[in-house]
């Protein structure tokens, strides 16, 4: 663990050896969270959200949805029977 000192402007400086290790630099932008007593600062993603989707027909969604549905219903079952309520 390392200790960092706060600066009079609230600044603090994230050691080199983990700013290497989680490719910060200079410019990048973190997320900061409260939790109790700590102090969370999550990197943003560099992926934008339009590289996550892929365009697919109308088949291939509904194809999808079906093969999914299926799926849960499959594991709703099974879970109720293990509960005993069918």
């Amino acid at each position: 663990m390392t200790t960092v000192t706060l600066s009079n402007k609230g600044q603090i400086v994230i050691p080199i050896k983990i700013r290497e290790m989680l490719g910060l630099t200079r410019g990048k932008k973190l997320k900061i969270f409260q939790e109790n007593k700590k102090i969370i600062l999550i990197a943003e993603s560099e992926v934008k959200p339009s590289e996550l989707f892929v365009s697919a027909s109308r088949h291939a969604v509904d194809k999808a949805m079906k093969q999914s549905r299926e799926i849960d219903e499959v594991k709703i079952n099974k879970l109720l029977r293990d509960l005993g309520i069918k």
